[in-house]
């Protein structure tokens, strides 16, 4: 009994290793050659396996591309949770500046597969990111904030959906700026500024005593007003990158 309950252990270790490498390959060639360029036998053959063995897994490539993009996702929310439980500051503010640390980063770093999922989003709906794992990643950010007004740290009439948009919306701008300015071999721009001026900007207009408790319907229109352009921007912005 038990030797069948190690060897079906091992079995299932086994499609779990071979199911993470065809995932991993599929990410870079659906990076390098975009989904419609993308083939299910050159995935097949980057991971190491039968051209036969990946539909075993997967029927088709969109498919493959879903479960590529849930993994993504899901490690994200998972990896931004692990920060949010590691971080020893205990403050509203401590905690947004490494949860925005985390966040800037990772868009730098998987710049090109994040391009690809903004493109599949506007192209291919077959295929593009479901909402709830968006949904889970950001409900990171909805969690801490929550908690800030429980606290007392942030005014209690803030709306959250408007900061989030804030958040998320003006750390992905800055981070294809810098991304961009890596690209093109120019000066590199520094991360931690970025994170600075948004904690500031939390600080201030959301923070109870700060510049944002007096702020009055004509503020919060402007404010506004200004989310609509950066949102604008991002999105002329995605629509030059490669991969776009």
């Amino acid at each position: 009994m038990a030797s069948k309950a190690i060897q079906s252990e091992t079995q299932r270790a086994k499609l779990e290793r071979k199911e993470r490498a065809i995932l991993d390959a599929a990410r870079t060639i659906f990076v390098d050659h975009g989904f419609d360029g993308a083939r299910m036998q050159e995935i097949a053959r980057s991971a190491g396996i039968g051209e036969g063995t990946i539909y075993s897994y997967y029927d088709s490539k969109a498919e493959l591309m879903l479960a590529v993009l849930q993994q993504f996702w899901d490690g994200l929310t998972l990896e931004a949770e692990g920060v949010m439980a590691s971080v020893q500051a205990t403050d509203f503010f401590g905690r947004l500046e490494a949860l925005a640390q985390y966040h800037l980063n990772t868009v730098i770093v998987n710049a090109d597969f994040i391009n690809l999922t903004f493109a599949l989003r506007r192209n291919n709906s077959e295929v593009s990111v479901s909402r709830d794992h968006l949904r889970h990643y950001v409900a990171v950010f909805d969690q801490l904030f929550l908690r800030g007004q429980d606290r007392g740290e942030l005014r209690a009439d803030a709306v959250l959906w408007q900061a989030r948009d804030i958040f998320y919306g003006s750390l992905e701008y800055s981070a294809r700026s810098i991304e961009m300015t890596m690209a093109a071999d120019r000066s590199t721009r520094a991360q931690q500024p970025v994170v600075d001026g948004m904690v500031a900007l939390f600080r201030s207009h959301y923070g109870v005593g700060g510049i944002g408790a007096t702020t009055d319907k004509a503020d919060l229109a402007s404010l506004e007003s200004r989310l609509d352009h950066l949102s604008a921007q991002i999105g002329s912005l995605s629509d030059r990158l490669p991969g776009s």
